[in-house]
């Protein structure tokens, strides 16, 4: 689950604390603060299993303010104390204590290996400083109400901020077995932003001591010096006894495709986005330059990011391969072609496919013998121009790769066969279906928003028919691929779109939070921001080189929304992305699973995570067309009721 889906309240019996909402919530937050009541040094070892849940406790920070239980000789010597002095000397005793109880566990041999697991947690987070402990004693012992508040606060990326007050404790016992309640506050929601701002000065006004009647200590000098003193020697992060078993391995298939690829030396990689087709053609890298097969790398591919992104990835694999490549760039701004033909052993260049041409105008048939060829996103090459300037190109290269997630050209024949014919077969699937299963990719869910043609839309659409007759009467026929872009064009700017839109938003602007919307042009998009700009001011607009901070921005979690036509339908990894919107969606499946497959990344910082695509469906009173909605509806329907069976 994804946390814009918390709810407003939990309780035991309903709801499963730990998994519902404290694994979630300490999964993808930065910081965590929390005013837990009365505390032993038993409780706070309990406390540690619930916490480490996600197994992410080094990516934390955890403010931790506690009450301690007061032993009764303690008691007794505090309320014989002569002075404040002496009494607050005895309280930052009795405070000290439970860590050094905890310490103690750490040094005694009989201790339960479960619970020397346990205290090695606490010892690891104060000594790293990821847990800062702060004990709140009453300054009237007698009355036990005076601090015995339960407030958390998550605070997650893009200043957002969930608080809770209740019963439950971070134990085994709190999450699952007590029965427990919560309250639960979120910063995204209207009605709950005061409330957030409420619990947060209630936890920061006790934290740095200002609360009335509340003293606040800290842990002595000393007690600290022994727990970092035990922690040196004991550098590794430890995990609970409670820790997952190790995630099964996930990653078989790029080693399973790397080995058909050198057995075959030509052909296709079929892998869905995300699953790692630049690891695995790098992989591949690594065992010819093992085994001396190579001398060269070209790398070509459409688009400046998609050609950034593998500068970057081929960057750090030639710094730690035992053979250093140099890397040139021959794209956008960068003109590096002569450089690498001039000496292209130990080099690498990464070229836009256009600019193929006059690269292998430069290449002698020597130079290509020990040449790898890697082209990414393949389908690219099958186009009418590539076709004409590189036809019979290829053969010459030790070694041609395809990859891509869809290397078929649908209604297109003859840019199947050509890439065929250029780099070789498909040898090698790993489709999405299989991506989900295995844990590779997110599950999601899938919302078909129906719409119906306006009469405005139907003329347009008898418009183009009416070219067509026009075309073909003067000798001059449109082929089925015009008519089909054409029609296309009508579907995707419908103008009932944008108010379905605006309609399914209402109640649900938390969606608009990570969302890339694809749009058809500048002008059917200029409507989608004059609708979301009602609901959020984090979002931009990347359509354009010059729109391109907007991207990296958007990153960055920066903004919330970014809207597009076909920019970043392929190549770019933002695993933070939860939601995409698709006001356009073409008759190809291509364009379809490399835009849902943006969102379908899993994040390493949200574990829980599950992903939403909104579709836009001819309703079936307009459905008599020939329209690509229902197929793609009845197919992303099936994708959506996968499971991940690892």
């Amino acid at each position: 689950m994804t946390i814009t889906e918390l709810k407003a309240h939990y309780r035991t019996g309903k709801d499963d604390l730990r998994h519902d909402f404290f694994a979630p919530c300490l999964a993808a937050c930065t910081r965590y603060r929390r005013a837990a009541g009365y505390f032993s040094s038993s409780a706070l070892l309990s406390w540690a299993d619930a916490l480490t849940l996600p197994n992410r406790i080094a990516d934390l920070h955890i403010d931790l303010l506690i009450s301690p239980i007061l032993r009764p000789n303690d008691l007794d010597a505090i309320g014989q104390a002569t002075n404040p002095e002496e009494r607050k000397t005895l309280l930052q005793r009795a405070a000290d204590q439970i860590v050094i109880d905890i310490l103690q566990l750490l040094s005694t041999k009989d201790t339960e290996q479960a619970i020397r697991l346990q205290a090695q947690i606490i010892a690891w987070l104060v000594a790293t400083e990821h847990l800062t402990i702060r004990f709140a004693i009453p300054e009237h012992l007698d009355d036990a109400g005076i601090f015995h508040e339960k407030i958390g606060i998550f605070d997650f990326p893009n200043n957002v901020t969930v608080a809770f007050s209740g019963s439950a404790n971070e134990t085994i016992h709190g999450h699952a077995k007590n029965y427990e309640s919560i309250d639960v506050y979120r910063s995204w929601v209207p009605s709950d932003s005061e409330r957030v701002t409420v619990k947060i000065d209630q936890f920061v006004e006790a934290w740095e001591g200002n609360a009335t009647g509340l003293l606040v200590l800290r842990p002595s000098p000393d007690v600290l010096e022994r727990v970092r003193q035990y922690a040196a020697t004991n550098q590794q992060r430890p995990t609970t006894s409670h820790a997952p078993e190790p995630v099964p391995e996930k990653w078989v298939h790029q080693d399973l495709a790397v080995a058909e690829f050198l057995k075959q030396r030509r052909g296709v990689l079929e892998m869905a986005t995300g699953t790692g087709k630049t690891r695995t053609a790098i992989k591949a890298l690594d065992r010819l330059m093992t085994q001396n097969a190579i001398t060269g790398v070209i790398l070509t591919t459409d688009g400046i990011d998609l050609l950034d992104q593998w500068v970057k990835e081929l960057d750090d694999w030639s710094l730690t391969s035992k053979i250093p490549f140099r890397v040139f760039r021959h794209y956008g701004e960068h003109h590096e072609l002569a450089s690498f033909a001039n000496n292209p052993r130990q080099a690498i260049i990464c070229i836009s496919r256009g600019q193929l041409a006059h690269l292998f105008a430069r290449l002698t048939t020597s130079d290509r013998e020990g040449v790898i060829i890697i082209h990414d996103e393949v389908h690219g090459l099958g186009s009418p121009a590539n076709q004409r300037d590189l036809r019979g190109e290829h053969h010459r290269f030790a070694y041609c790769l395809g990859l891509s997630a869809t290397p078929e050209r649908e209604y297109d024949q003859d840019g199947t066969a050509f890439i065929t014919e250029e780099i070789g077969p498909v040898i090698f699937r790993f489709d999405i279906k299989d991506a989900i299963q295995k844990g590779i990719l997110c599950e999601f869910d899938y919302v078909p928003l129906p719409y119906q043609l306006t009469e405005n839309d139907k003329q347009r659409l008898k418009q183009v028919y009416a070219r067509e007759a026009a075309r073909k009467a003067a000798g001059n026929p449109m082929s089925p691929e015009e008519v089909w872009i054409e029609l296309a064009k009508v579907y995707k700017t419908a103008e009932m779109k944008p108010s379905v839109f605006a309609g399914y938003l209402q109640q649900r602007d938390a969606l608009l939070k990570s969302c890339i919307i694809f749009v058809e042009d500048r002008a059917f998009g200029q409507q989608i921001v004059d609708l979301i700009a009602k609901h959020t001011y984090r979002y931009r607009t990347y359509y354009a080189d010059d729109d391109r901070e907007n991207l990296l921005r958007f990153a960055r979690n920066e903004i919330d929304c970014l809207l597009t036509c076909h920019r970043i339908s392929q190549g770019i990894d933002i695993r933070g992305l939860r939601t995409v919107v698709l006001f356009s969606s073409s008759r190809s499946r291509l364009e379809t699973i490399q835009r849902i497959g943006r969102c379908l990344r899993t994040d390493p910082s949200a574990p829980y995570k599950r992903s939403l695509v909104i579709d836009f469906v001819l309703s079936g009173t307009d459905n008599d067309n020939d329209t690509p909605d229902a197929e793609r509806q009845e197919w992303l329907e099936e994708l959506s009721r996968i499971r991940a069976t690892v």
